[in-house]
């Protein structure tokens, strides 16, 4: 039963993500050309480019996050952490308790750039850190470019075991694709807020829902009659 709700679950999941992918892509090509504003964002992104080869290679760095993430979301969910295991080659996290939530964590939730981001904030209630914005956000776009090659990577090899656990390769893509998406385009909104209309990026990706929704309905009774008018010859 628990099988047959994922595969119902994420077949109505499939135009949702399809429909983010393409509103992200868009809203934040609109919203990150605006280069006087998103430079520093920019060129954060661009400089982990050079330093993503050793940092790969070293390992410990995306393990550390990885592990860190499953942490985070298991404190969230309300499990009790029994111990955490991070080496160069991989990992663990020992939970008393497990999710989905938790099982999917690191595909889709930076967990670098939400320290940093968690530190900025908190240190601009005592102080004017408008000064100290733009190396703020190269920092957040090299640590958001480290955390989006690395879980593409991760993604494009071998079936991790977090995605079987998760209910296979199939409804974990299509969760992450909506849940990256909406990440993407949340933290954009949240770094710059003048630049993305949250509520337009929403109505967006409900219209697209809508039209790709129709399309496979219509295409599946298209195909349905179609085989019907050759099997009744």
């Amino acid at each position: 039963m628990k099988k047959t709700t994922k595969t119902l679950l994420t077949i109505m999941l499939v135009p949702v993500a399809v429909a983010a992918a393409v509103s992200t892509t868009a809203f934040l090509f609109d919203a990150l050309s605006h280069v006087s504003v998103t430079f520093p964002l920019l060129i954060g992104a661009a400089a982990h480019l050079i330093f993503h080869k050793p940092l790969a290679k070293n390992g410990y760095a995306y393990v550390a996050a990885h592990e860190c993430s499953h942490a985070l979301a298991a404190i969230l969910s309300g499990a009790k952490i029994k111990k955490i295991s991070v080496g160069k080659r991989g990992g663990y996290v020992l939970l008393d308790a497990g999710n989905t939530f938790i099982t999917l964590a690191p595909y889709f939730v930076p967990f670098y750039a939400v320290a940093a981001g968690l530190i900025y904030s908190t240190a601009g209630f005592f102080a004017d850190l408008s000064p100290a914005r733009p190396y703020f956000l190269a920092l957040s776009g090299f640590l958001l470019s480290f955390h989006t090659l690395s879980t593409m990577e991760i993604l494009s090899g071998p079936l991790q075991s977090d995605l079987k656990k998760a209910g296979g390769r199939f409804f974990s893509y299509t969760a992450l694709l909506t849940l990256n998406s909406l990440i993407a385009a949340a933290i954009v909104r949240m770094m710059f807020p003048e630049l993305l209309n949250f509520r337009d990026y929403l109505v967006s990706i409900a219209l697209h829902a809508k039209t790709i929704t129709l399309f496979l309905i219509r295409a599946a009774a298209y195909t349905l009659n179609t085989a019907k008018i050759y099997l009744a010859l």
